[in-house]
C-alpha cells in the first residue's frame, strides 16, 4: 500500500536544504531494520512550501503508524487510497516528557536535536540486543546531555562521559530547573569533584512521585572523564550514540592536557573500549565531519574494533563550508 510522510518545516537552514534526503535515509532504516522490508521505494517531493515522502509498504498498519511518530521530521502521515484521497493516519509522539528538555538549552556549537534524535531512532532500529527490557544509552562525548536528553524522553536509562566539567556542571543545573518549573518528582545527585569512580551527577525524574519511587537505577548518570578512560565503569548498554568533534568548533580531546587529538586517533582509542561497553548485537550510531575523517576511514576503524556497518545512504549534508556531516551506523559483532 502507498503512504505519504510529510515533514516537518525546519528553522535551521541546514535541514530545510537537506530534510527530504536525511528523511528518507531515517525511514530506510526504518522499514528495513524495524518493520522487515524487503524493499524499500521512498520518493522525496517538494510541493509549494511542503515537502513529503511517498513510499510502499505492505505490512502491518498499526506496526508502521507507531514508527512514524518517532521520526525525527514527522508532521503527519497519510494512507495514499487514490491521488486525490489521503486518509489521516491517528501519530503519537509516545514521549515520557515535552520536548522543552531538549529544546530550551541554547550555546553556542549545540547539536542540532532533530539530528540527535534521528541517530537514536536509527541506532535503536539496528539494535539486535534484544534488551527490550533496559534499552540503555551510552554518549562517550555528551557534553550539555542532547543525547541523554532524548534518551530520557524515549524511556530508555542514559549514561554520558564528557572532559569538561563546566558543561557538566552547566548540564546538572538546567535539569534541575527543568524539574522545578515542569514540577517533576526528581533527585538529582551530585558527587564531589575528586572521587574515584570520576562519577559527576545522578539524576532520575519521573511525572509522579510514585513512579519516582520505584525506579532504581537513575534516568541520566554522567561522569566527569574523557570518552577513551578506561577506568570508569560505566555499564553495558544496548547502543552507543555520539556527535563527535568536527575540529572545528570543538576540537577532539583525549586527554587532560587539552591538546586537539586527530579525531582518526580518537575514535580509534575510545572504539577499542566500546566491545566491553556494549553489548553483542547492540548499535552504534556517530555522526561526524566528513571534512575531517573520510566515511571509509571510520568504517574500518570501527570494523578493527569489532564492529560490523550497517548499509545506509543518504544521511551525508552539508552544514558550512568547513563542515560535511554524515551518519555512521554500526552493530558489535558476535566474533569478539
Amino acid at each position: 500500500m502507498k503512504f505519504r510522510l510529510y515533514l516537518e518545516t525546519d528553522l535551521n537552514r541546514v535541514f530545510t536544504k537537506s530534510l527530504g534526503a536525511i528523511a528518507a535515509a531515517e525511514l530506510d532504516v526504518i522499514l528495513t531494520h524495524c518493520l522487515m522490508a524487503s524493499e524499500t521505494k521512498i520518493a522525496p517531493v517538494e510541493e509549494g512550501r511542503s515537502s513529503f515522502l511517498d513510499f510502499d509498504f505492505d505490512g502491518e498498519r498499526d506496526a508502521l503508524v507507531e514508527q512514524l511518530g518517532r521520526l525525527s521530521a514527522t508532521a503527519a502521515a497519510f494512507a495514499v487510497h487514490a491521488p486525490s484521497s489521503l486518509e489521516p493516519l491517528p501519530l503519537r509522539e509516545q514521549l515520557e516528557f515535552g520536548t522543552e528538555v531538549v529544546t530550551a538549552q541554547r550555546y553556542r556549537g549545540k547539536t542540532s536535536e532533530r539530528l540527535t534524535r534521528l541517530m537514536l531512532n536509527v541506532a535503536s532500529a539496528a539494535d539486535t540486543s534484544k534488551a527490550v527490557d533496559d534499552r540503555s544509552v551510552l554518549d562517550p562525548m555528551c557534553g550539555r546531555g542532547t543525547t541523554l536528553n532524548w534518551a530520557l524522553l524515549y524511556g530508555a536509562r542514559a549514561t554520558g562521559l564528557d572532559l569538561d566539567r563546566r558543561a557538566l556542571d552547566d548540564y546538572a543545573t538546567f535539569l534541575e530547573q527543568w524539574a522545578k518549573i515542569n514540577r517533576y518528582p526528581h533527585k538529582m545527585r551530585r558527587y564531589k569533584k575528586q572521587n574515584t569512580e570520576c562519577r559527576h551527577f545522578d539524576f532520575t525524574v519521573a511525572a509522579d512521585r510514585a513512579v519516582l519511587a520505584g525506579k532504581t537505577v537513575p534516568d541520566i548518570r554522567t561522569f566527569h572523564a574523557p570518552a577513551h578512560s578506561g577506568a570508569v565503569a560505566v555499564g553495558r548498554h544496548a547502543m552507543i550514540v555520539s556527535d563527535l568533534p568536527y575540529g572545528i568548533q570543538h576540537q577532539a580531546r583525549s586527554d587532560s592536557n587539552r591538546k586537539p587529538t586527530p579525531i582518526g586517533d580518537l575514535v580509534e582509542n575510545v572504539a577499542a573500549l566500546w566491545p566491553s561497553q556494549i553489548r553483542t548485537g547492540g548499535s552504534v550510531a556517530l555522526s561526524w565531519n566528513t571534512k575531517t575523517l573520510r566515511a571509509s576511514d571510520l568504517s574500518a576503524l570501527l570494523e578493527r574494533a569489532g564492529f560490523d556497518t550497517v548499509a545506509t545512504r543518504g544521511f551525508e549534508h552539508q552544514v558550512d563550508r568547513s563542515i560535511s556531516r554524515d551518519v555512521l551506523l554500526a552493530r558489535r559483532s558476535n566474533r569478539i
